[in-house]
């Protein structure tokens, strides 16, 4: 197994640990007392071997044609819906949407042209306060647009089998080391034989410690708490094309996150 990306975690572990102590008849019994310590271990995924890909892009298509039958639109139809439902309006939209980049990016040139100039006259000043407010309001309007769009289109058949697929890359290549018997291991961190029990044991692993009645998914769910986040963030920028080594998604996570 190739590694892709890989980091250490610190862990809280409680330990049942054996005292001798004496009784108040002087004779020397064994007691226990819980202790904590910290463990250090390391995640890694995993890097897809070419045929565990293909698994994945197979696993694309069935989850795309369940979310088709469950009746999500395709990016494409959604297009057509979004221009057919608004009509004259749409194309207004449309107008007002093209306009604010247009106005955007002139008044953004303003600024950058007076910003810092020392002994602007009045007309130079108002220019600079005008593009000041122009360029406010229709960052506004872009941001707005944009947002729009996203949610829309999370909403896709697309957007919602790649959604799925992540969880497959996540749930498949998650591992972390840990001593058995003086030997450091690589285990999955997510347990079963196929997405959906390894879905199962995942959504054990989010509920709150003290609702969790299994103990043996206590110490999992330690490593899970801490290194889930991470673990997402992975196989997006990898799934993405941002970074294929250790490296690159470590300049990558700094620029997109500002992880240190």
């Amino acid at each position: 197994m190739k590694e892709l990306y890989s980091f250490p975690i610190k862990r809280k572990v409680k330990q049942k640990v054996s005292v001798e102590k004496e009784n108040a008849k002087g004779k020397i019994v064994e007691t226990f007392k819980t202790k904590t310590k910290t463990v250090s271990n390391r995640v890694v995924f995993a890097k897809p071997s070419f045929a565990e890909i293909e698994n994945a892009e197979f696993f694309y298509g069935q989850q795309y044609n369940d979310f088709i039958n469950a009746g999500y639109l395709t990016r494409f139809l959604l297009n057509n819906k979004i221009g057919d439902s608004g009509g004259s309006s749409s194309k207004l939209s449309s107008e007002i949407i093209n306009k604010a980049f247009v106005d955007n990016m002139e008044a953004a040139k303003v600024i950058e042209f007076y910003e810092g100039q020392k002994d602007l006259n009045e007309e130079q000043e108002k220019k600079l306060e005008e593009a000041k407010e122009i360029f406010a309001e229709t960052q506004r309007t872009v941001a707005e647009f944009e947002q729009f769009y996203q949610i829309q289109y999370n909403q896709t058949a697309e957007a919602k089998a790649e959604q799925k697929l992540i969880e497959w890359f996540i749930f498949n290549f998650s591992y972390y080391e840990d001593k058995v018997n003086d030997a450091v291991e690589l285990f999955p961190l997510f347990l079963g034989d196929d997405f959906d029990e390894k879905r199962e044991h995942y959504l054990q692993l989010c509920e709150d410690e003290e609702d969790i009645e299994d103990i043996s998914l206590l110490d999992n769910k330690a490593i899970f708490d801490l290194s889930f986040g991470t673990l997402a963030r992975v196989a997006n920028l990898w799934y993405n094309k941002m970074g294929t080594n250790q490296k690159e998604i470590e300049d990558k996570m700094k620029e997109v996150f500002g992880d240190e």
